[in-house]
């Protein structure tokens, strides 16, 4: 036992001595072991060497997620997209599109190859050329704070306004459905407000800052912007509508959608038949209520007989049989919609049509 108390004090001993040269060979060994990853990820996902610029134009050409790329079902690519930014011609792009087409995903793909470019990584991408960002903001997701009696909208805007205080030339920002949190036209309001002042930001200290921004959304009159200001460009992920069904395709292209295929991403959830149909035949009603095109778009200065026109709404030429907006008849297309015909004999239709009379009696 003396002779083991021996040697482990003259071990520590030894290790207190040097305990310097201990710590540089530990940082050395954790650098190497840092970068062989880096290096092993990269030849494994053919990855590319980014290059870094004095400037502030970001481009990614045929840019994948590293995370979701490799959680895809055996066999099945992930579709790569281009992402060019600068202060001159392409500050903001508006993204739209369906829900679950890839808006979130291309904003977090960005913000990780940036990310992994300057940490010293290669990134999963054919090429890259970004320069320097000294800060990467983010507005994405939604939650609440019951703690401090915050509301999901209020954690939205409260995050936001840290984003509009803190930007810089070299920013980042990623928004996710900014607006999303309130009522539609309070936060169309919201998400226009924002945009026109991250590209034109001429107030106090943030005067000229162009920060380059990637901005999601489903407010499809923010694709309006486009016409009105230089440096914001409109791109949609691309779908293909084949019969009732939607194809995502997953490419970035120029030019906005219209659509956003909520309730198709319902219907593929599993929702009730019930109501996804009820939920499409409103959608109709409120797309026939909506403003024409002939009326102003927003942003403009106040119609003085904005109120009179959005009474003036569209009706149909002839209503059909449901049309009448009728629970009675709602249950009963319902019902109809239920049957089976050729699995009932003729006895079970006679008593259905009479338990479907007396429902409309």
């Amino acid at each position: 036992q003396q002779l083991e108390l021996n040697f482990y004090q003259q071990l520590l001993a030894s290790l207190q001595k040097n305990l310097g040269e201990l710590k540089q060979n530990a940082v050395a060994l954790a650098q190497i072991d840092c970068l062989q990853s880096f290096a092993l990820l990269a030849k494994k996902h053919n990855y590319c060497c980014p290059q870094l610029m004095e400037g502030t134009t970001l481009r990614i050409s045929e840019g994948r997620h590293p995370v979701i790329e490799q959680q895809l079902p055996a066999g099945e690519a992930f579709i790569a997209k281009d992402v060019f930014l600068n202060r001159e011609e392409q500050q903001i792009i508006m993204i739209t599109g369906p829900n679950m087409s890839g808006k979130s995903a291309l904003l977090r793909q960005t913000a990780l190859i940036s990310l992994m470019a300057q940490m010293g990584s290669f990134v999963p991408a054919k090429s890259a050329r970004l320069g320097l960002l000294d800060k990467v903001f983010t507005r994405v997701g939604a939650s609440d704070n019951i703690s401090s009696g915050e509301s999901t909208f209020m954690v939205e805007m409260n995050e936001t306004a840290s984003i509009m205080n803190n930007i810089s030339d070299r920013s980042l920002i990623l928004l996710d459905e900014i607006g999303r949190g309130t009522s539609t036209y309070d936060g169309i309001s919201i998400a226009w407000a924002i945009a026109e002042f991250l590209h034109n930001n001429q107030i106090g200290a943030k005067a000229g800052v162009r920060p380059k921004t990637l901005f999601a959304t489903h407010y499809h009159e923010l694709n309006e912007l486009a016409n009105k200001f230089t440096r914001i460009k409109n791109f949609n992920i691309a779908t293909k509508e084949v019969g009732q069904k939607v194809i995502f395709l997953r490419k970035l292209i120029e030019g906005g959608s219209h659509h956003s295929f909520g309730i198709h991403v319902a219907k593929m959830a599993g929702m009730p038949r019930s109501i996804v149909e009820r939920a499409a035949h409103i959608l109709v009603q409120l797309e026939q209520k909506s403003i024409s095109n002939e009326e102003e778009s927003i942003g403009a200065e106040p119609d003085k007989n904005i109120g009179k026109k959005l009474q003036q709404v569209s009706q149909p030429m002839q209503l059909t049989f449901f049309d009448a907006n009728d629970p009675i008849l709602e249950e009963i297309k319902d019902d109809l919609m239920d049957l089976d015909v050729n699995s009932m004999t003729p006895i079970e239709a006679m008593m259905k049509l009479n338990e479907l009379k007396k429902k409309l009696d």
